[in-house]
């Protein structure tokens, strides 16, 4: 933490608060770093806070953006061996990440990578987070295209599936309206099958809903 303390200091120039989340109830854990060598000595003091200070139920409640992050923290606990609870944790915590209105960009961007790394998932449910969170987002893309420049991986796949979905739509539009033409200009159903490689049942359908 010294060394990335320093480090970020040389590079922006900025000021720096440094968080440090212990997520068990060890008490031997410091929150500071001392060096000293040849009459030389450095002390690097960060803040420390400990998961099971917290009450769960009030940091639900708490307006605040710390808060969300020690919320993934104590789910990381509750749910090691519940990935089942894990997903939906995740999937609630994330919502209500990107909905917040009282942070600065680059702090919820940071806040929704720390969330979608510390609780991690098997694959398959990572996948099927992605689609559940793709349905849940209905009308609200417009929020989370203010930060597509650098998304966290859950929504970064949500955002890329509702592209491809959109790719398939418009290739089978196009299709539709080349199987219509064809139609209109008298061919069978079993000619233009062959021809598009398309099930004859498709065809069909396409036809009735022309009338």
């Amino acid at each position: 933490m010294f060394e990335y303390c320093y480090r970020i200091s040389d590079r922006y120039g900025k000021k720096i608060v440094a968080i440090a989340i212990f997520t068990n109830k060890s008490t031997k854990s410091t929150n500071q770093y001392h060096d000293k060598y040849f009459g030389t000595e450095i002390t690097y003091t960060f803040n420390k806070y400990v998961v099971s200070d917290f009450d769960e139920e009030e940091l639900k409640k708490s307006p605040k953006l710390f808060s969300k992050a020690l919320l993934a923290s104590i789910y990381l606990n509750q749910t090691k061996n519940e990935m089942s609870h894990r997903i939906a944790y995740k999937r609630t915590l994330l919502r209500k990440v990107w909905l917040l209105s009282n942070g600065e960009r680059a702090e919820i961007r940071a806040l929704l990578y720390f969330i979608d790394y510390l609780l991690k998932l098997p694959k398959s449910m990572s996948e099927q987070l992605v689609r559940d969170v793709k349905d849940e987002i209905k009308g609200e893309e417009e929020i989370l295209n203010l930060y597509k420049e650098d998304l966290p991986p859950t929504l970064a796949a949500v955002l890329e599936l509702e592209r491809q979905e959109g790719i398939e739509q418009g290739i089978e539009q196009t299709i539709k309206q080349i199987i219509s033409g064809l139609i209109e200009t008298g061919a069978d159903d079993e000619w233009i099958a062959e021809v598009s490689k398309l099930p004859t049942t498709k065809i069909i359908e396409i036809r009735k809903g022309l009338k």
